[in-house]
């Protein structure tokens, strides 16, 4: 029984989206890394910060993840992770989402988290375009990397390479979801 997953990718891959629609189909909490990471007015919390509010969260018993985070939290998440998916689309797909994303949250002035209205300034400033460029490839020597690691000998990778892979693989756990919660409410 999946029970831990975090769920990788670039930015613009739904990482969150389908944070999200896990979480809701397995009934579990989700948290995404993003807002653990991000103080007001786009601060950057402290690396400690950051580690002690993700331990916080990776101490339920059952979690949905979404972020990557390599250099600053990832040891602590993969390790109690049991399922890693990674959303592996093409460049062009994580990317004019990302573009697109970013002059929509612009233009009708939407926070992205509490206290962070989206700015241009800020996504250029924070590399946001430059990253949803070249993360997709720099991820595909990254999280192999990772799993080679004996210490995440233990995680079952699953690799989606298409928004169609994406949309019948989480398919299977909203209707997963769907069942239990109708067994669930059989029973009562």
């Amino acid at each position: 029984m999946i029970r831990r997953i975090v769920v990788v990718g670039a930015a613009g891959s739904g990482k969150t989206t389908l944070g999200r629609a896990l979480g809701t189909a397995l009934q579990t909490p989700v948290t995404d890394l993003d807002q653990l990471f991000w103080g007001p007015a786009w601060s950057r919390v402290d690396l400690n910060v950051f580690r002690e509010r993700t331990q916080k969260v990776l101490a339920a018993e059952r979690w949905v993840i979404a972020g990557s985070y390599f250099g600053q939290v990832a040891d602590l998440v993969w390790a109690q992770a049991d399922t890693v998916v990674w959303l592996d689309l093409p460049r062009r797909v994580s990317f004019s989402r990302v573009l697109r994303r970013t002059v929509r949250q612009f233009v009708r002035r939407e926070d992205v988290f509490p206290g962070c209205r989206q700015s241009l300034w800020a996504a250029w400033r924070d590399r946001l375009f430059h990253s949803a460029w070249r993360e997709p490839e720099k991820y595909r020597s990254v999280i192999p990397a990772l799993l080679d690691q004996p210490e995440y000998g233990h995680v079952h990778l699953v690799r989606l390479q298409s928004r169609r892979a994406v949309a019948a693989w989480s398919r299977c756990y909203v209707d997963l979801g769907e069942s239990k919660r109708e067994e669930s409410d059989g029973n009562s």
